[in-house]
């Protein structure tokens, strides 16, 4: 059996957690005007209507947002979302509607660039992880992933901004 050198296990786990330092640097309170991209509305067409998603900037500190699902000439808001700069940290606080017990969820935002962010609390049910991805201009990709009852689910709306 050969031996391990003692030497490549610390370099290796130097480089993790020199990784994970930079990783957890990577939202700054200064970077909360990247979310004027989101600014607007966004649609998903889908077999049976759209699911249409709207922001808007309410101050210096919260950005808003709303999902609504639309079939014909009904519409139903599906759930509320803030984005909330709060001393060195931003939040993405959801809550759905006819949920109580989603009160408490805000999911820290551990990304934040010019092409997106991501947003997660592991120790959260679901969602444990938001994902939004502009892939240009035009087009968002909003991924939610989670867990229910003990099968992992994820969702991904392919947004286009409406004209």
């Amino acid at each position: 059996m050969a031996k391990k050198l003692w030497w490549s296990s610390s370099l290796v786990l130097l480089l993790l957690l020199a990784d994970s330092v930079g990783a957890a640097a990577q939202v700054r309170p200064a970077d909360f005007r990247m979310l004027e991209k989101l600014r607007g509305t966004w649609i998903m067409k889908t077999r049976r209507g759209a699911v249409v998603e709207t922001w808007a900037r309410t101050n210096d500190s919260t950005w808003s947002g709303k999902t609504w699902r639309v079939t014909g000439t009904d519409s139903s808001l599906q759930q509320s979302v803030a984005l909330v700069r709060q001393g060195n940290d931003i939040f993405f606080i959801p809550a759905y509607e006819g949920r109580e017990e989603t009160s408490s969820i805000r999911l820290k935002l551990r990304v934040l660039k010019p092409i997106g962010f991501v947003a997660e609390d592991l120790a959260n049910d679901f969602p444990q992880k938001v994902t939004y991805r502009f892939k240009d201009e035009e087009h968002l990709d909003a991924k939610v992933e989670g867990k229910r009852d003990g099968t992992v689910e994820q969702y991904i709306f392919p947004y286009q901004r409406a004209e």
